[in-house]
């Protein structure tokens, strides 16, 4: 048995939520509600239970395949393709382990992509929750890249310890130069917004970073209201100027780091490493149980090597015993409309799509694609 529920349908798709023991941001409902306009797509929530009422969900989103520019055909048939969440992880969501739980789920949700016209799917897999096990033979998957997370059920002073020596240096420069780290919640994180905001841009200009890293107003504003309880800006002061902040999510027992900005005349303060020091500190002393960073920018691609870029060395180095490996997931569900796709892009652009894109139809189309799966840094 299983049932589909719109975002459409708030209340309904979190009580289907309140009925697992895991929790993770990545699963609620106002984090696929961020990006249903980014994304140019409808979140939705597969729920599955079972004859003996195990229970597994799923949050994608639905994308048309009309709207694409080479798609003129004048055919009645809507065509769909899906995905996780952009910026985020998902995968299944279900408690315990159970392999069998988890292919009576894929069977279901086959079926469901046969008849709704979904041609392919993809899979941001949950590091954290490892939830790529159980699908190796259902779908394509390949290890992307690394990923780091503290662990705070430490006591703080090993928490520090466990700190790479460059680390540890920048915490204690930070202190001598009195820098300051101030926590803002719900209502308060719209003082800070103006702030953060034009802090975020100035990070993003200076990265040479995408026009999907930018984010509007709108978008800050929407995220506050919609994560009350569940949000905070953490932020570094100097002199009360802000220069470094980061927008963090939780739920259950996790931290998630989603967005961060620094004013690049500061860093030699050692603001940057003092921020997520006391983001940790924050978390623990919050019941929260891991802080998860996320990974770099390199991701291993045709049998290359994991590329420990400078972005995920800096998180690395708070702890080099939290390593977690990130997992993609490919699905066809429909291979003779895939490859028709991939003719009909073919002919419009006169090119070869990149094999690295997933699905292949979808490059160059300014649209979310596994070479650029989420905001890490």
């Amino acid at each position: 048995m299983y049932e589909v529920i719109s975002h459409c349908n708030k209340s309904k798709w979190q009580d289907k939520l309140n009925q697992f023991i895991k929790k993770d941001i990545y699963y609620n409902h106002s984090f696929s509600t961020l990006y249903k306009n980014i994304e140019n797509g409808d979140p939705y929530l597969f729920y599955f239970e079972n004859e003996h009422g195990k229970k597994i969900c799923y949050v994608f989103f639905k994308r048309k395949l009309n709207i694409l520019p080479f798609k003129n055909d004048t055919s009645t048939c809507k065509l769909y393709d899906i995905t996780t969440p952009p910026f985020g992880y998902g995968g299944p969501l279900f408690d315990g382990e159970d392999a069998n739980l988890v292919n009576q789920f894929r069977i279901a949700f086959n079926q469901y992509c046969l008849d709704e016209n979904i041609i392919s799917e993809f899979i941001k897999f949950h590091p954290l929750l490892q939830n790529h096990r159980y699908m190796e033979n259902l779908m394509e998957i390949s290890y992307d890249r690394e990923t780091v997370f503290i662990d705070l059920t430490m006591p703080k002073k090993r928490i520090f310890e466990q700190y790479h020596k460059n680390h540890k240096r920048n915490i204690k420069k930070a202190i001598k130069n009195q820098l300051i780290f101030k926590v803002f919640k719900n209502e308060k994180m719209y003082d800070q917004l103006h702030e953060f905001t034009k802090l975020y841009k100035e990070t993003m200009d200076k990265v040479n970073a995408s026009q999907k890293s930018y984010y509007s107003m709108d978008y800050f504003k929407k995220l506050i209201r919609g994560f009350t309880n569940k949000a905070i800006i953490g932020a570094v002061f100097h002199k009360e100027k802000m220069i470094s902040a980061a927008i963090c999510m939780y739920e259950g027992t996790t931290l998630h780091y989603h967005l961060g900005c620094s004013d690049k005349q500061f860093l030699n303060l050692g603001s940057n490493t003092f921020l997520f020091h006391n983001l940790a500190l924050w978390g623990r002393s919050n019941g929260l149980d891991v802080f998860y960073l996320g990974g770099g920018h390199s991701a291993l691609h045709n049998g290359g090597t994991i590329g420990r870029d400078s972005l995920f060395q800096f998180k690395y180095r708070f702890n080099q015993h939290g390593v977690l490996k990130f997992y993609i997931g490919r699905k066809i569900h429909n291979p003779i409309q895939y490859e028709l796709l991939v003719n009909q892009w073919e002919n419009y652009y006169s090119d070869e799509p990149n094999p690295n894109f997933f699905p292949l139809y979808r490059n160059k189309c300014n649209v979310y694609n596994s070479s650029n799966h989420t905001k890490l840094g």
